[in-house]
């Protein structure tokens, strides 16, 4: 071979070992670039939302106390406030297809800003004195569609912005600020804004809610891979509630969160019997006592991720279950005002706990194209139960009374314990997901 000759073939080799390292170094510069872009997208994702979950604070303290000033019975009060929950139970499943449909992102700014023209509406109604039961109820179920609209999407929206394994991370930090602007920002403000004129909360909810969609809006599209043969949406919807059904981990996840929620909102519903009948403290101090519940999902949302990495996820949800039902009884046992305080504040982080620890799993196991119809359905069995749960524990003071109700209802928090621990602690993909342990095959964004 000619001198020339082994020159050239020197070059292509050399050339051939520079190229994969240029591509590698194009990899990692795209990478970098997907990355800064993701947090960027979350960081908008996470504004959006507590914005959006402060006018929601706002609504939830101020919808009632319109109502009541402007109705008279109180069956009218309460058909306003069952207005604005009736939609998960009746379109949560059709909903959650639909996010499996459409671009989750459009999803999410048309559901903000059909709830902020249904608030604009309010407003103009409020003040030419038109505004009504029947509006009212109209308002409402709007509101609550737009509610339905918005979580299924965005459910869904998350695990296309950060990677497997910062699941766990992003979901505390969303969960935290959501639990901070609503329901410890947005509460107070919402009664403080109603006494500076009836119409003012609704404003200010509107004028969240077309925030929230400007952030929104600024996101990259999340359309789910769909097959491209069109189908029913009662086929798709079927599909759904077969996925959950089948599924040992997603059943036993679906069917506690339905029992924890029942547990919680019927501990909210006669707590206030609690405080006057036990503790013999003034009426004027339940609201510190929902306070240091709501501190405690603070807490619990802002060290979740750490539970994980240092629990792994079935413990984590193991031990939040056992927190909640160990609760019920120290509050069934004591009359210290300071002790049914901390197991409030204890209840509120393990709930919180589960919640972000929960989410996270049913986000990084779901098929990213099953993600809306398994929040619907998921969100059907757990919210269905709260109205029972109220039912339930009111039932039981009748009988027996507050101490003895509340006891009775940590029997369903141990239920819920023993139904969802053998699911976790035999689920081979926890341990694949699981921060706690090197991660393997973990999918990115």
């Amino acid at each position: 071979m000619a001198a020339g000759e082994r020159s050239v073939v020197h070059e292509r080799a050399a050339l051939r070992r520079v190229r994969p390292e240029r591509r590698r170094s194009s990899r990692r510069t795209a990478g970098m670039t997907r990355t800064a872009g993701s947090e960027t997208a979350y960081r908008r994702l996470l504004t959006a939302s507590t914005i959006s979950a402060l006018g929601d604070g706002v609504r939830f303290s101020a919808l009632p106390l319109l109502a009541a000033a402007l109705l008279d019975s109180p069956f009218a009060v309460s058909l306003v406030t069952a207005s604005s929950t009736l939609p998960w139970l009746l379109l949560s499943l059709p909903i959650g297809a639909l996010a499996d449909r459409c671009d989750r992102r459009a999803l999410m700014v048309a559901a903000d800003l059909l709830r902020a023209g249904a608030l604009a509406i309010a407003v103009v109604l409020l003040l030419n004195d038109a505004l009504h039961l029947w509006s009212l109820v109209a308002v409402a179920s709007v509101l609550g569609i737009g509610e339905v609209l918005f979580d299924c999407a965005s459910f869904a929206v998350l695990p296309a912005l950060v990677t497997a394994e910062r699941l766990p991370s992003a979901n505390g930090r969303l969960f935290t600020s959501q639990t901070l602007s609503r329901d410890m920002v947005g509460h107070v403000l919402g009664g403080w804004l109603f006494g500076i004129g009836q119409f003012v909360p609704l404003l200010v909810n509107t004028v969240s809610f077309l925030l929230s969609a400007g952030f929104l809006s600024a996101l990259p599209a999340s359309r789910s891979s769909r097959p491209d043969t069109p189908r029913k949406l009662l086929q798709e919807i079927a599909e759904g509630i077969a996925f959950v059904a089948r599924d040992r981990l997603m059943r036993a996840l679906t069917l506690a969160a339905g029992l924890v929620n029942a547990v919680y909102l019927g501990q909210i519903a006669i707590f206030v019997l609690l405080i006057r009948e036990t503790l013999h403290v003034p009426a004027s101090s339940y609201g510190l006592f929902v306070a240091a519940s709501a501190l405690g999902g603070v807490l619990g949302g802002a060290v979740a991720d750490r539970v994980t990495r240092w629990l792994g996820r079935a413990r984590a949800l193991a031990a939040a279950l056992a927190v909640v039902a160990a609760c019920g009884p120290v509050i069934a046992a004591t009359t210290s005002p300071w002790v049914v305080g901390a197991a409030n504040l204890a209840s509120g982080a393990a709930i919180m706990v589960w919640n972000v620890v929960a989410v996270s799993v049913r986000q990084s196991l779901v098929p990213e194209q099953m993600l809306g119809r398994s929040i619907g359905v998921y969100r059907l069995f757990a919210w269905g139960t709260m109205p029972l749960g109220a039912a339930l524990y009111g039932l039981l003071a009748d009988l027996w009374g507050t101490r003895a109700a509340f006891l009775a209802g940590s029997l369903l928090a141990v239920a819920a314990l023993l139904l969802v621990v053998p699911a976790l602690l035999s689920e081979a993909r926890l341990a694949r997901a699981d921060p706690a342990v090197p991660a393997v095959d973990q999918p990115k964004s």
